[in-house]
């Protein structure tokens, strides 16, 4: 096996880095990272073989689309739902009611976005630094380590319309504007969701071939801020869940949309339902593309809180009141002080030390 590329002046996109033999030392994830990393293509083939291997539920939602359906078969989705919002905080849901010619539509758009020369992408570029987060990107240097994640992405809001930055919706293709409306409106079944006082964020996520994916990864294990998360992908695999204490491969099921629990939900609901903790795998053969809908609360406007309801003398809330804008900055500052604690724990493993710093602490929270 090579070894990991010494420290050079990289490119600012991933994409480019695609057809080295070796990934620079950036994307080395540490060790105690690494364990459970490999090719996602032999990762979902093992999952495959394996009949004892636990599987993301698969719910079926048209009951609620189809006007003839008995209440009987209503109660019995949303039980369905309920199980496995419970149990994994994913689902890949069927009969959702999107024609499949729309998912095909935002795909092809998408990939031809990213099959245009990196030059021509930059035109949409984002800048992190100066307060920019929405356009064209990659995930560099997100923690203390500086290591960074195998992925690009084009991220921009798409609701409500009036704040969205339109600029940054790539002219080309032609049909990306259209197509990415269309899925966002959906069919008549969602026209309603524009009366929704809901922020909706999209992403796409480009993860190229990795020459050494037993080391990178393309997003590192999360959970969602949003409420929601809605999820398209091209059928290359690489989605992983953390699900009864291990990684389970999220299997391709056509037709599908997979929807992640995200940290608004579990808060609303009391950590009943669970934001489910997620990562991407990368591989050698394919690249890899996903389309995310974040369904987002807006930042200041409201409260999230465990629903009255939820809260009894047995079940007392788990979560204090906190708007969504204060939920991610906590979120946000607590990452950054356990990735500086586990810098300062590794620092000291390697026997240094600066006696003008005291000894780490252990967190409690």
């Amino acid at each position: 096996m090579a070894s990991p590329s010494p420290l050079l002046q990289l490119p600012a996109r991933v994409e480019a880095l695609s057809g080295l033999s070796a990934i620079p030392l950036e994307y080395v994830r540490p060790a105690d990272e690494r364990a459970g990393l490999g090719d996602a293509f032999d990762l979902a083939c093992t999952h495959a073989n394996d009949h004892t291997a636990p599987r993301i539920p698969v719910v079926d939602i048209s009951p609620f689309l189809d006007a003839t359906s008995s209440q009987q078969q209503r109660d019995a989705c949303v039980e369905a739902v309920r199980a496995a919002a419970d149990d994994w905080g994913v689902m890949h849901i069927a009969g959702h009611g999107i024609p499949a010619e729309l998912m095909d539509r935002l795909r092809a758009a998408g990939a031809v976005f990213f099959s245009l020369p990196i030059q021509d992408k930059e035109a949409y570029a984002n800048d992190p630094a100066a307060g920019r987060l929405q356009g064209y990107g990659s995930r560099l240097a997100t923690n203390t380590s500086g290591q960074r994640e195998w992925e690009d992405y084009l991220f921009h809001l798409v609701q409500p319309d009036g704040l969205a930055d339109h600029a940054l919706w790539p002219a080309h293709p032609p049909n990306y504007v259209p197509a990415t409306r269309d899925f966002e409106a959906g069919d008549e079944h969602e026209q309603k969701q524009q009366d929704l006082d809901l922020l909706l964020q999209f992403k796409i996520n480009y993860y190229p071939r990795c020459p050494q994916p037993e080391l990178a990864i393309g997003v590192e294990a999360h959970t969602d801020v949003s409420a929601l998360s809605f999820i398209l992908h091209n059928g290359v695999p690489g989605l992983q869940v953390l699900h009864g204490g291990r990684w389970v491969t999220a299997r391709d099921e056509p037709g599908t949309i997979i929807v992640h629990v995200g940290d608004a939900l579990e808060i609303l609901s009391n950590g009943r339902y669970t934001s489910v903790l997620h990562r991407g795998l990368v591989n050698r053969e394919a690249v890899r593309i996903s389309w995310v809908v974040f369904a987002e609360p807006p930042p200041d406007a409201v409260v999230l809180r465990p629903l009255p309801e939820l809260v009894t003398a047995d079940q007392p809330a788990r979560f204090t009141p906190r708007t969504f804008k204060e939920h991610l900055d906590s979120k946000l500052f607590k990452k950054k002080q356990q990735e500086q604690q586990k810098a300062k724990e590794e620092e000291y493993g390697n026997g240094v030390h600066h006696h003008d710093e005291p000894l780490p602490q252990t967190q409690t929270n």
